[in-house]
């Protein structure tokens, strides 16, 4: 039994009858009797009392559970292709992957990380790095943000890693053979799924090339996503946002025209063929 336990059945045990007293000769007259308050008040003075020790108590319980754990699932899709070069001719990939990935990560709550490259065969390449949980039920600690600070800065080197694998092995942009890629790995966290993809999103592999495509009319739009959905086919990614960064950024060779044609054309892969919400929040 508790200690608030005892103390509310101390409190509302019912008063113990006093023993009868022997008969005394009556007090002399001019002696003064102290008053006393009535049982039923004092009785409801120590559940009172019991009551407010126990309230306390289970206060205190309650604010040991700690933070709100980490719950989503999350991808980060790197582009391991030429146009990502770190210099005035490329996008910078791994620049905006260590200015990128740390907020993110923060931002969407992820708990799960899991990593996918884009390069001449995405889904088929041979680079692997594996997933991360950033909120493990292992680490008991109470004060987690220490924790995430941890686990996400080994979060940030695995993105690296990834980065620099698809920049070795099969360079390349098949950004949708990318987001199939994400669309394989486990989800075992709640709600939407978020995917960055660190790409400039000009799709270019041995069976289809962006750059070959006239994007300025509906009908020449619908051709190229026709094209590319035969040759990728669409990666089943429900709940899912996708988050670009990157967009369009080729050394700053790309038109404004040709950014505005390539955010229709993509509007329309991702929108309407894959079926997943497009977030450019974190900007190019």
């Amino acid at each position: 039994m508790t200690t608030e336990q005892k103390a509310v059945q101390e409190a509302t045990a019912p008063a113990a009858t006093p023993p009868a007293r022997a008969a005394t000769a009556p007090e002399p007259a001019h002696r003064a009797t102290r008053p006393t308050a009535p049982r039923t008040a004092r009785h409801a003075t120590r559940l009172t009392v019991a009551l407010g020790a126990t309230a306390l108590l289970l206060t205190g319980c309650g604010q040991l559970d700690g933070p709100e754990r980490l719950s989503a699932d999350c991808t980060v899709v790197v582009d391991g292709s030429g146009s990502g070069a770190d210099s005035e001719n490329g996008f910078r990939a791994k620049e905006k992957l260590k200015t990128t990935v740390p907020g993110f990560l923060a931002d969407q709550k992820c708990r799960y990380v899991s990593y996918a490259p884009i390069t001449a065969a995405s889904a088929a390449s041979s680079c692997q790095v594996p997933r991360i949980d950033l909120d493990p039920d292992a680490d008991k600690r109470s004060e987690r943000d220490s924790l995430w600070q941890q686990t996400r800065v080994i979060a940030q080197a695995g993105a690296e890693k990834m980065l620099d694998c698809a920049r070795e092995r099969q360079p390349g942009s098949d950004v949708l053979g990318g987001l199939e890629r994400a669309s394989k790995v486990p989800r075992d966290g709640d709600g939407t799924y978020h995917v960055l993809v660190i790409s400039d999103f000009d799709q270019s592999d041995p069976d289809f090339r962006l750059s070959k495509f006239e994007l300025v009319t509906p009908a020449q739009r619908d051709k190229a996503v026709d094209a590319l959905v035969a040759v990728r086919g669409v990666p089943e990614l429900p709940d899912t946002t996708v988050h670009r960064v990157g967009f369009a950024m080729r050394g700053g060779k790309t038109t404004p025209e040709r950014v505005e044609q390539m955010g229709q054309f993509w509007q329309q892969v991702l929108e309407k063929e894959v079926k997943v919400g497009v977030d450019d929040g974190y900007g190019a």
